[in-house]
């Protein structure tokens, strides 16, 4: 039985945080080939060039131009959740109060570095591994949603754990629908109106899913 290679360290840095850097090398330099040439400016040849790596390195950390953007529209939207999770866990405001701290703290993670929001709203309609990326992300911010009208019950109006799920799953789809249609020019509003109408709808649709079925 063949022992493995050491893989020793370079110059006093492990292999494994040497491959880290260069994975986000390549998904920032893909954001600025973004920001410079668009959705379909984005391949494997021109990244490279942006960060300064051969193309070794791009299939070291990716299996594709497709595995990349996905990757990269991970990393936005994970901050996002991340801000949305911080404004949830430290805040007792009533519920009304607290979807709009979380809708436009969500937003702003989007816009205080518009290419962000850009790529975000460009993401929209794509498939494979960013389809599946934007799946996964509604499906973890809509937990957060979910855990948060749970533990609301006492509020107006009042959920259970599965009107809950029901209610996070509308909410998020509601808003993420109006946050990506303003953000591609679709809706002609302010921050504050596109805010307000996000918060209107996630609300609207806790009390039509609390509301006792006819």
């Amino acid at each position: 039985m063949s022992t493995p290679p050491l893989i020793r360290p370079y110059r006093g840095t492990p292999a494994e945080d040497r491959v880290a850097r260069r994975r986000a090398a390549l998904l920032e330099a893909a954001l600025r080939v973004f920001e410079a040439e668009g959705w379909n400016g984005v391949s494997a040849r021109r990244v490279c060039e942006e960060a300064g790596l051969t193309r070794r390195y791009f299939y070291e950390s990716f299996e594709d131009v497709d595995a990349l953007l996905g990757a990269l529209l991970g990393e936005i939207t994970g901050e996002v959740r991340a801000a949305v999770r911080a404004v949830v866990a430290d805040s007792d405001a009533p519920l009304a109060e607290l979807t709009r701290r979380a809708v436009s703290t969500g937003l702003e993670v989007l816009l205080s570095t518009p290419v962000k929001g850009r790529f975000v709203a460009g993401a929209r309609g794509a498939g494979g591994a960013v389809a599946a990326q934007q799946a996964a992300g509604m499906d973890d911010l809509a937990s957060t949603v979910e855990a948060t009208f749970a533990a609301r019950g006492g509020e107006t109006p009042p959920v259970g754990t599965r009107q809950a799920r029901v209610a996070a799953i509308g909410a998020v789809g509601a808003v993420l629908r109006i946050v990506d249609s303003w953000l591609n020019g679709e809706i002609d509003a302010t921050r504050e109106e596109a805010v307000a109408w996000s918060t209107g709808a996630a609300l609207a649709v806790l009390g039509a899913v609390a509301a006792p079925l006819p």
